[in-house]
C-alpha cells in the first residue's frame, strides 16, 4: 500500500485558517486554498482564526497493482461456452413468451390491462438492450480542466478518510484539482477525520455545518465555494479508481454536454444476499439503462455517488434547486435527479462507462427500504416536471419518458391480477406474462454474468421477486410521503 500522493515538509503541525459565521453556524477550514471572505448564506464577513493541527499519519491508498487486481475481479469473463448456453436459454424463454402473446391475442380483449402492460413493458426493456448496443463512451482526448470534487458527508467516520485518499490518489493533476468536503452536522468523528486528511492534502477544503442542514445544502454550499470549471460529486462512501476523474471529464469537450455520469459497482457486494442483488441491479441500471439514454444525451439521473457537472450550468439553476418546494411547502427536497433534470432542459446529459468507482450499498433490508422510498419520492417529484420539456429533446427518449410516467403506477395491480387474482379467483393463468417476466429477468441477469463473470447473477431474480412482492407497491407509499426529507440510508 502507498501513502499520500502529496509531499510535505518534515513538521508535526499543519497551519491553516478557520472561517466561521456564528449567525449561520457554519465553518470553513482551509490550508493552501484561497480562504472565502463572506458567508455563502448571509454574506456577512467571516471571523478568522488561525489553526494548528497535528500532521496525521499517512493513510494507505491502493497502488496500481491492487487496483488492476480489483478491476480484474469486477470484470472477469466466464467460460464462453457457458455464456452462450445461458444466453440461448434466456432468448428461448423470451421468444416463447412472445409466441404466447401472439397466439393468445384474444387476451387483449378479455384482459386488456395485463396484455397491454406486458407488451409495453416488454418492448421498453428490449429496446433498452438494443439502444445500449450502440453506446460508446466519450473518446479520451487528454482534456484536463480545473475540477472541484464535492463530498457531502454525515456520520461516515469509518469511510470518509478512505474516500478522500482515493480522490487525491486518482491521478488527476494536483494543480487542477480541489476537493470540498462538507460535514453535515455529524454526531460522530467525521469532522476530525476530514481535518486529519486535510493535514496530508492542503488543497482540501473542509466545511462544517454545526447543525444538520441536509444533503441539498451540503451540495449547494460546496458548489458556491468551488473554484473548478467542473464539479464532480462523490458520495462519502464511494471509492473512485485511478484515472476515473480524467476519464469522467472527457465528454465535456462537447459544449452541449452539461453533465456526465460515471459507472458505479457495489463495493460490498460480497456482504450478503441483499448487496449481491443490488450489485446486479446497479450494473443493469448503468450498463443498459444509462447507456441507452446516453446515445440520445438524455440520461435522466446523474447519481450522487459519482457524477460530474459543468459548474456554470449548476450555478444557473442553483437557487431554484435549493429552494425547491413540494406541494407548496418549502423544504430540503432537492436531490441528484432534480438537479439533473434542471440541467437536462437545456443541455445534454451523458454516461461514461470507463470512469469507474465503487460505492457501499445498504446491507440491511430496513436501510435498503428507506433508500428506495427516498428514490421513489424523487422519481415521482421529477417525472411530471421533466415531462413538460422532454418532448423537445428527441422523440425516442420522449416516448420512453411518457411511458414511464404511467407504467409504474399500474404495475402493482397488473402483477396482482396476473399472478394472484387471475389464477386463484378466476382460474385464468397467464403463462405469457409469467414467462415474460422470467425471461427478461434472466436476460439481464445473465448479461451481468456474461460481461462481469460475477457468479451472483441470480441476484437479478431475487430483485424481481422482492419487487413483485413489496417494492413495486412502495410507489403508493411514496405518493403519500412526498414531503419526506431524510437522507434515506441514514435515517
Amino acid at each position: 500500500m502507498t501513502g499520500s500522493s502529496e509531499t510535505h515538509n518534515t513538521t508535526d503541525v499543519v497551519h491553516g485558517i478557520r472561517l466561521r459565521c456564528s449567525e449561520c453556524a457554519i465553518s470553513m477550514h482551509v490550508v493552501a486554498t484561497p480562504p472565502p471572505t463572506v458567508c455563502p448564506y448571509c454574506k456577512r464577513k467571516l471571523d478568522r482564526t488561525a489553526t494548528a493541527i497535528p500532521l496525521a499519519e499517512p493513510f494507505p491508498a491502493p497502488d496500481a497493482t491492487e487496483v488492476e487486481a480489483r478491476i480484474g475481479k469486477l470484470y472477469s469473463r466466464p467460460n464462453v461456452v457457458v455464456a452462450l448456453l445461458i444466453g440461448a436459454v434466456a432468448l428461448l424463454l423470451l421468444s416463447w413468451a412472445v409466441f404466447l402473446q401472439i397466439r393468445n391475442a384474444d387476451n387483449y380483449y378479455y384482459q386488456p390491462l395485463v396484455s397491454i402492460y406486458s407488451l409495453l413493458a416488454g418492448t421498453f426493456v428490449v429496446s433498452r438492450f438494443l439502444f445500449a448496443a450502440f453506446y460508446s463512451p466519450p473518446p479520451d482526448v487528454g482534456y484536463t480542466p480545473s475540477v472541484t470534487v464535492l463530498v457531502p458527508c454525515m456520520n461516515e467516520e469509518a469511510v470518509i478518510r478512505q474516500t478522500i485518499e482515493r480522490i487525491f490518489s486518482a491521478g488527476y493533476p494536483q494543480d487542477r484539482l480541489e476537493v470540498v468536503c462538507v460535514n453535515d452536522g455529524s454526531s460522530d468523528d467525521t469532522l476530525r477525520e476530514m481535518l486529519k486528511a486535510q493535514t496530508r492534502h492542503p488543497r482540501l477544503v473542509v466545511v462544517d455545518f454545526e447543525k444538520n442542514r441536509g444533503l441539498c445544502h451540503a451540495w449547494g454550499v460546496a458548489m458556491m465555494l468551488a473554484r473548478g470549471e467542473f464539479v464532480v460529486c462523490v458520495d462519502s462512501d464511494t471509492f473512485i479508481f485511478p484515472g476515473s476523474l480524467n476519464k469522467l471529464v472527457q465528454g465535456f469537450v462537447d459544449p452541449t454536454v452539461g453533465g456526465i455520469s460515471g459507472h458505479c459497482d457495489v463495493e460490498n457486494a460480497n456482504a450478503n444476499l441483499l448487496t449481491r442483488m443490488q450489485d446486479v441491479r446497479y450494473y443493469f441500471s448503468y450498463k443498459i439503462m444509462k447507456a441507452s439514454e446516453s446515445i440520445f444525451g438524455t440520461v435522466s439521473c446523474l447519481p450522487g455517488c459519482f457524477s460530474a457537472y459543468r459548474r456554470i450550468c449548476v450555478l444557473a439553476v442553483l437557487e431554484d434547486w435549493m429552494n425547491a418546494t413540494v406541494m407548496g411547502v418549502h423544504g430540503n427536497y432537492a436531490d441528484d435527479r432534480s438537479l439533473t433534470n434542471r440541467i437536462l432542459k437545456n443541455y445534454n446529459i451523458i454516461y461514461d462507462d470507463t470512469a469507474l468507482a465503487t460505492t457501499i450499498a445498504p446491507e440491511s433490508w430496513k436501510q435498503y427500504t428507506r433508500q428506495q422510498a427516498r428514490w421513489m419520492r424523487s422519481y415521482l417529484r421529477e417525472i411530471i416536471r421533466t415531462g413538460r420539456f422532454i418532448w423537445r429533446k428527441h422523440p425516442v427518449p420522449a416516448i420512453s419518458w411518457y411511458a414511464m410516467m404511467w407504467l409504474p403506477l399500474v404495475e402493482p395491480f397488473v402483477m396482482l391480477q396476473a399472478l394472484l387474482i387471475g389464477p386463484l379467483m378466476a382460474q385464468t393463468f397467464r403463462p405469457d406474462y409469467t414467462l415474460g417476466v422470467l425471461s427478461i429477468t434472466l436476460v439481464w441477469s445473465l448479461h451481468f454474468l456474461a460481461t462481469t463473470g460475477r457468479r451472483w447473477w441470480w441476484g437479478g431474480i431475487v430483485f424481481t421477486l422482492s419487487y413483485i412482492a413489496f417494492y413495486s407497491w412502495q410507489i403508493y407509499w411514496a405518493l403519500f410521503t412526498l414531503r419526506g426529507r431524510k437522507w434515506g440510508t441514514r435515517g
